[in-house]
């Protein structure tokens, strides 16, 4: 369920008039009564809330979810649970997309009466700098000039945030530092595809950043579309970075300047990623594993492997691999 720290919940609705929106077959009514009040991530849906599956890989979570109800296409609707309501559809990532409008329908703005803004009496915060209603600011924090700390933000104590930051739908912890410029909790980049064009899908998430946490300047670093995006503990991320919705980045991570990672990527604990290395959507990349510089990561990476070049391969083949090149164009002269 959406923090409502940071969104504004419509609802509940019939089930019946969410099936009409979408123009979906209720294929398994369940109860003819049935309420959905939220749209849920399938591992935290209650039975009264809605979840979606767009993708196969994703049938096995379906089925051991407590889900109210769900939107599927009609070749896996035997795959979800029995007490779940069934909303058959042609594309239930668009339709999930529009039922999250009706709960949501303004994701950007904070609830209509948030609770008063804490801030801790000790703390250090430029006059030109912006708090937000029902943000929380903790002891010797210090926040620069020009920046903006959105609605129900927590900051940690210790922080140190320099100037012109934005930060919202957020949660960080202790003595964070957050360089100039750096943008955290903006809208993933989230869409469905459609015969009218792409379809915007609300993002309702958060970012969860753990103590000790550096980011450098200008990096970005996108709130989740449902489930958080999450820097672990002690982790370092330089410049001009690119973290996408969903992702999970684990503990003491070093992440250099120009990396990009796509949304929903799984990083362990420990990982080193050098500089504009890029990471496709959905990749896990296992703890203590290293990416060298100008690395593309298509697939998982096991962990404690070093991997180099575009494709990713291990970097003895890579090596190799330029070996042979280079002797090849030897004897071409």
């Amino acid at each position: 369920m959406p923090d409502p720290r940071f969104y504004r919940r419509a609802g509940p609705f019939p089930l019946h008039e969410i099936g009409t929106r979408v123009s979906a077959i209720v294929a398994s009514p369940g109860r003819p009564d049935l309420f959905i009040t939220d749209i849920a991530a399938l591992a935290a849906a209650g039975g009264s809330e809605l979840v979606y599956v767009a993708d196969n890989a994703y049938l096995p979570a379906l089925a051991a979810s407590r889900c109210g109800a769900c939107l599927v296409k009609s070749d896996v609707s035997g795959s979800a649970p029995a007490h779940s309501a069934v909303l058959i559809v042609d594309d239930p990532r668009a339709a999930f997309a529009r039922i999250a409008a009706l709960f949501y329908p303004d994701a950007s703005l904070a609830p209509a009466n948030p609770p008063t803004s804490e801030i801790s009496p000790d703390t250090h915060i430029e006059s030109s700098a912006v708090v937000s209603a029902g943000a929380v600011i903790g002891a010797g924090t210090r926040i620069g000039h020009g920046t903006i700390v959105g609605p129900g933000v927590v900051l940690g104590p210790g922080c140190v945030i320099g100037a012109q930051v934005t930060l919202s739908h957020c949660i960080v912890g202790q003595r964070a530092v957050i360089h100039p410029g750096v943008r955290i909790g903006q809208d993933g980049f989230g869409f469905a595809p459609t015969s009218t064009g792409p379809m915007k899908i609300p993002q309702l998430g958060r970012v969860i950043i753990g103590d000790d946490v550096e980011i450098g300047a200008n990096t970005t670093v996108d709130r989740g579309a449902l489930e958080d995006t999450v820097i672990g503990d002690g982790t370092k991320i330089d410049n001009l970075v690119q973290v996408g919705h969903n992702v999970e980045i684990g503990r003491k991570c070093i992440i250099t300047a120009q990396v990009g990672i796509s949304g929903s990527c799984r990083i362990g604990d420990g990982v080193v990623i050098g500089g504009q290395g890029g990471l496709a959507d959905h990749v896990t990349v296992g703890a203590g594993a290293q990416i060298a510089a100008k690395t593309g990561v298509m697939r998982s990476i096991a962990p404690g492997e070093v991997v180099m070049g575009y494709p990713a391969r291990p970097i003895r083949q890579f090596w190799r691999e330029i070996a042979m090149v280079s002797r090849l164009t030897r004897r071409d002269k």
